[in-house]
């Protein structure tokens, strides 16, 4: 939820309409931040205390009374939802999932006593950003109304089924509860006061929910309900997350209503561990109540979830373009209340129980650590596995072998499991890797391909023998830090192509000595349309070694390095601006360690010029391009339908400017313009760029995987 300020809350309290829905929004700023009116509660710190019992006691009885001897009668009211389906690629959770499917609902509810309720579809649009077809349950496209059921069931009783509620009649015995904060919310002639009860099962093991529930401290009746669960609750091994939150509104200044839920699940691999996971995202909001009016007959025979034919779904008319009115935070895998409510959980019941249950699978990191080929190893294969232990402790290992190079590479490491409190990480590890030393100028499968047919190898790589231990500060944070003794050497040429020779593998010099390197990434995407979203990446090392040159001669480096790049975007009508920028430096005397030089050239750092054309000491990138879609034949795709009816055409131009380089690998200082146009189609997942070298370059063709894929490529 987002904080408003005072002013804001008055002016809503002004506003025309029924005001009751004025209060709702004040209600839930407050219960999101302590700002403005918020207070500190007296904090019953141990489980169990009587002022929480109390209150708990009070919220089952209202509960038990099913509301008999209640004014409301009956209500009705519209609901708007969005359901979305992300994909989440790359290791890191920090970094934003890309937008597959988003729906778009509208939503009749009618209720004319607790448990007896009928809630209709009445509009449906949907748009496909990504190649999927994707399928939810039913209850998915539903409001949650009075606050759960005794027994709660999501995904169709598929996720969790028959969970025991928290304010049920027999929870006394099932969970205990602890006072949290109390929050006072003023309105014109009234002062709300809110009370916090966290509560989580008596025995962890058990089948429950774990979170927080506010309650108003006159009626205890619920205003908010934030929950996940324990893993036994779980019954869908895949998931690893799964939280639901209810926010109610005083509707007619004396009655708690449904205002606003949302629910996200995040479904992991069973089989194979890797760096990607679906995560299902709704929302809705519900509003313009009218309370007590008769409930049509008609619609009292319908049953409890149904949807009107499918071209009345198509014909509600909705406003502005699914693209356009997606609230932004829907695409945002972990919101602020999804980690809220996942951190306090932690606190409550051990990580344990909450995580994925212990279990062997096999690993990797993408498509490229199964199968791979480069001008070093040829063909190289690879498997993987990895062991969650009950205690959060997490077993992994790889091997990959070249059948060029007849050479074994592989990690093996041991640390804890990540989860999502703010428990530090830290994993010790052991490796040989033939490293890549600059950043990737295209996907690890498109990099196979080329290399295997024409003998266009993207990779600038050293022997890199290391053992150390990486340490996070807890799994969402942006950095991390990774030191090592290591072992470098050079890498040979052993493969060749259909098309003929490599070009040289890099001369390295043998070096050994100790590393430290600090890596950092965000991402963020807009607050608002047209507002920017971006970016940025920052990688610093350095290294002190003995070894030997190319010639044998004794050298003793002391080096350091530091990358750091940009990338904007923003729209601008149907179009889209994007900015890229990227810069890096090193530094160590005269004569550098050809593995720290900085190597530029490529479909990104400098189009139209040779893949790592230029070695250097320092370079600055900056990219300009715009995106703009035109028309063009969509293509039927089996049961995903068809793909959107346009390309994008992507003009764009860049300099990079390079520093010296080193006596082995000279470089110029001096500008390198270059100009083209990109073609993205097919849902914009696939790229052809069309550019030129402007300063003694050459036309040059590239095909290519969207970036946002090539983290598991």
């Amino acid at each position: 939820m987002r904080p408003i300020g005072s002013a804001a809350c008055l002016r809503a309290l002004r506003s025309p309409g029924p005001g009751t829905f004025a209060l709702a929004l004040v209600v839930s700023a407050m219960l999101a931040t302590t700002g403005a009116t918020s207070l500190q509660a007296q904090r019953a710190s141990s489980w169990g205390a009587q002022a929480a019992d109390s209150l708990v006691s009070r919220a089952i009885a209202r509960r038990g009374l099913q509301l008999a001897d209640s004014s409301l009668l009956s209500y009705r009211a519209d609901a708007r939802g969005f359901l979305a389906f992300l994909a989440q690629l790359g290791e890191g959770g920090i970094i934003p999932p890309k937008l597959v499917q988003s729906e778009e609902l509208a939503l009749s509810i009618a209720w004319w006593q607790p448990g007896r309720s009928a809630q209709q579809l009445v509009g449906r649009r949907d748009t496909t950003l990504l190649p999927a077809s994707v399928s939810y349950y039913r209850d998915r496209y539903g409001v949650v109304l009075d606050n759960l059921p005794e027994r709660i069931r999501l995904g169709d009783g598929q996720d969790v089924r028959d969970v025991p509620h928290p304010l049920s009649a027999s929870a006394a015995e099932i969970y205990e509860y602890a006072r949290g904060d109390a929050v006072r919310i003023r309105i014109p002639g009234r002062e709300i006061v809110v009370d916090e009860v966290k509560f989580r099962p008596r025995d962890a093991s058990n089948a429950a929910a774990v979170g927080s529930v506010f309650l108003d401290q006159e009626t205890a009746a619920v205003v908010r309900l934030s929950m996940t669960f324990t893993r036994a609750a779980i019954l869908d091994r895949r998931i690893e997350t799964l939280v639901l939150t209810l926010e109610n509104s005083l509707v007619g200044a004396k009655y708690w209503l449904p205002r606003r839920q949302e629910v996200e699940v995040s479904r992991g691999s069973t089989w194979l561990d890797i760096p990607a996971r679906g995560i299902v995202r709704g929302r809705w909001e519900i509003g313009n109540y009218t309370l007590n009016e008769r409930i049509p007959p008609t619609v009292l025979t319908l049953p409890r979830w149904s949807a009107v034919s499918r071209d009345s779904l198509k014909r509600y008319a909705f406003a502005d373009r699914i693209v356009d009115v997606l609230p932004p935070d829907i695409q945002v895998a972990s919101s602020d209340d999804v980690v809220r409510a996942r951190v306090q959980a932690e606190a409550a019941v051990r990580a344990s129980m909450l995580s994925r249950p212990a279990r062997a699978t096999a690993s990797a990191r993408g498509v490229s650590d199964l199968v791979r080929y480069t001008r070093t190893e040829g063909v190289a294969l690879g498997v993987g596995a990895a062991h969650r232990t009950p205690f959060g402790v997490l077993l992994s290992g790889r091997v990959r072998y070249g059948f060029a190079d007849e050479g074994l590479k592989g990690q093996i490491s041991v640390g804890k499991a990540p989860g999502f409190g703010r428990v530090p990480l830290l994993q010790l590890f052991a490796e040989r890797e033939y490293r890549d030393l600059a950043p990737a100028e295209r996907a690890g499968v498109t990099n196979s391909l080329a290399a295997l047919a024409f003998g266009s190898e993207y990779t600038t790589q050293v022997d890199t023998r290391a053992f150390g231990v990486i340490a996070r500060r807890h799994p969402m944070s942006r950095f991390s830090l990774r030191v090592a003794y290591e072992r470098d050497e050079p890498t040979r040429l052993t493969a060749s192509s259909l098309s003929g020779q490599f070009d040289r593998a890099l001369p390295a010099w043998s070096l050994r000595g100790a590393r430290a390197e600090v890596r950092g990434a965000h991402a963020w995407l807009p607050g608002e349309t047209g507002a920017l979203s971006g970016r940025w990446t920052l990688v610093a090392s350095s290294g002190a070694y003995r070894g030997r040159d190319s010639a044998g001669v004794p050298v003793t480096p002391v080096v350091a390095q530091a990358y750091g790049s940009l990338q904007l975007q923003r729209g601008v009508g149907g179009d889209r601006a994007v900015v890229f920028t990227t810069s890096a430096g090193v530094s160590g005397g005269r004569d550098l360690p050809p593995q720290w030089l900085l190597f530029v050239g490529g479909p990104w750092s400098a189009p139209g010029y040779a893949f790592h054309q230029f070695s250097t000491r320092g370079y600055l990138s900056q990219r300009l391009e715009a995106r703009v879609p035109v028309p063009a034949p969509s293509v039927a795709v089996g049961r995903i339908g068809r793909s959107p009816a346009h390309v994008t055409l992507a003009p764009f131009v860049q300099v990079t400017a390079t520093a010296a380089g080193a006596a082995a690998l000279p470089t110029a200082s001096a500008l390198w313009p270059s100009a083209g146009v990109g073609a993205l189609f097919f849902y914009d997942v696939l790229r052809a760029d069309v550019s030129r070298g402007l300063r003694d370059g050459r036309w040059r063709f590239s095909i290519d995987i969207d970036r946002g894929f090539w983290g598991i490529l």
